[in-house]
């Protein structure tokens, strides 16, 4: 890379005897390339880096103000450097010159010595010709050894541990969201997140008009920053082919395949569910909680849609699709403190009528899987309840208690509640209900609510239930007792409204 330390250093700039007029605040500024002009207009010619060799031919007759407009235009243009050579055109460096560019904070050399431009551009421009080459002859023998790792099943694993060896410093290969996939060249988490926040070079992934994520390069000694833009940018075309073989290797609607894949398990790790889920356009970022769906309905399509309204509604991300006919997702959560409970924050807002959804545990974006196959084993149990939307914490104990036989379920209904059964079918209420909320609930305002009674109505059954039983409903001893027969009995309702009553063993 040619700096303007060292651009100074060349021979036919030092014949040139340069003298400093307003200093570049580094000696390590890039210059980009080199012309000359005499044109005052040259200003919106210019890219960002070049540097113009001038004589000020095209300042000689304009006033003070136009001087210092067509300094602001350089400066506009992010200019690495002028340098003026006095002569005919300009005896002198003129003050308004001077002022605005320090101004505008452009550097400004002055040429005491005639030295033709040309040989100045030649010297100049060949330097940066030959650095350039420098550049392209390291990218394309480390495309060479990725390529080779890609044919050896490297994967992108491969991809960036031989970025990272060939520029000495780390790499990496993330999705939209940041979710690392790949990374090399790192000591710690630390200089993880440090590449993640600012790397020296970056260039997107994309395949099939989808921004799937990016590939990341520190700085290292195999190269300087010009040489890490063009591997970034080289680095990311060879990624998404690689990013492109994973999964189902097409094009086509990759969001089916993969609910398909984690609900059987058959995901390997995951380094592939962050491939493939970048390809569904599904980015959780690294701090969500991902919860799985899976709900019955009859038609799928409007669940799916539902779905979709809510995340969008509430700016979350969602992969869903239909599975065998079974709506199925996954749905990400960001940490926030109206979200500290995931699964119950998403069990109101995904309420809908006339359709059965369970929700799986909040967990890490890794373990996807194990929340879509916990929603989709719960939904036979959310079905006989007839509990709609519900997180799969609150239907445990009915799966559990769902391998009983109705003989077992009512042994246990039995032994902790028979004086509440008797009551109840003598009375016509609804003790056992009653005490079944009141233990999920914890409160007896809360309960109250749930039952939609007044607290004094609530306060009494309990003190029925009290009486009937011989001790207390918020007895510790007897807490454990009382809840599983309670789900028991609900159980034993629910198979005989569903007629779903399994046989004695």
């Amino acid at each position: 890379m040619l700096t303007l330390a060292r651009f100074l250093e060349l021979p036919a700039v030092r014949d040139a005897a340069p003298e400093p007029a307003v200093t570049p605040r580094a000696d390590d500024v890039p210059v980009r390339w080199v012309h000359s002009s005499e044109i005052y207009e040259i200003g919106p010619l210019l890219s960002a880096g070049d540097l113009l060799l001038t004589t000020g031919l095209g300042l000689a007759g304009v006033d003070a103000g136009a001087r210092r407009h067509w300094v602001r235009e350089l400066a506009a243009r992010g200019v690495a450097a002028v340098a003026l050579e006095l002569g005919r055109s300009l005896p002198t460096l003129p003050d308004e010159l001077l002022d605005e560019a320090r101004r505008a904070g452009v550097p400004l050399y002055v040429l005491h010595r005639v030295v033709p431009f040309i040989r100045v551009c030649e010297e100049a421009n060949g330097a940066i010709l030959q650095a350039d080459a420098g550049r392209l002859r390291l990218v394309d023998a480390v495309l060479g050894r990725v390529h080779a790792a890609l044919a050896g099943g490297g994967g992108t694993p491969g991809l960036v541990a031989v970025a990272a060896e060939a520029t000495g410093g780390p790499a990496a290969l993330v999705t939209r969201s940041g979710q690392v996939v790949a990374a090399a060249g790192m000591r710690d988490q630390r200089a993880t997140d440090r590449l993640l926040r600012r790397p020296a070079a970056a260039a997107p992934v994309r395949l099939w008009d989808l921004d799937w994520g990016a590939v990341l390069l520190g700085s290292g000694p195999g190269t300087d920053l010009p040489g890490l833009e063009l591997l970034a940018d080289r680095l990311a075309g060879v990624a998404a082919v690689a990013v492109g073989q994973s999964g189902t290797g097409t094009d086509g609607d990759p969001a089916a395949p993969l609910l398909a894949d984690l609900l059987a398990g058959t995901v390997p790790g995951t380094r592939e569910l962050l491939l493939r889920a970048g390809l569904a356009d599904f980015h959780p970022s690294p701090s969500a909680r991902v919860l799985g769906l899976a709900a019955t309905a009859p038609d799928p399509r409007q669940v799916i849609a539902a779905w979709a309204h809510v995340a969008h509604a509430h700016r979350l991300e969602l992969l869903a699709d239909r599975v065998r006919g079974e709506p199925l997702g996954l749905v990400a959560v960001p940490v926030g403190p109206d979200r500290s409970d995931p699964a119950g924050w998403l069990a109101e807002v995904l309420a809908l009528d006339g359709v059965l959804t369970a929700i799986g545990p909040a967990v890490p974006m890794a373990e996807a899987g194990h929340s879509l196959r916990e929603a989709h084993a719960a939904l036979p149990t959310a079905a006989v309840l007839g509990r709609g939307t519900v997180p799969t914490r609150e239907l445990t104990l009915p799966r559990l208690l769902g391998e009983l036989d109705d003989a077992a379920l009512v042994r246990l209904v039995d032994d902790a509640l028979a004086p509440l059964v008797a009551w109840d079918r003598a009375h016509g209420s609804d003790l056992v209900h009653t005490l079944a909320v009141h233990l999920r609930h914890g409160s007896r305002v809360r309960s109250a609510g749930a039952l939609h009674v007044h607290r004094q109505s609530l306060y009494q059954r309990l003190e029925r239930i009290e009486a009937l039983l011989g001790h207390s409903v918020d007895d510790p001893a007897a807490h454990e007792h009382l809840v599983v027969a309670t789900a028991a009995a609900l159980l034993l309702h629910a198979r005989g409204r569903s007629g779903d009553r399994p046989r004695g063993r």
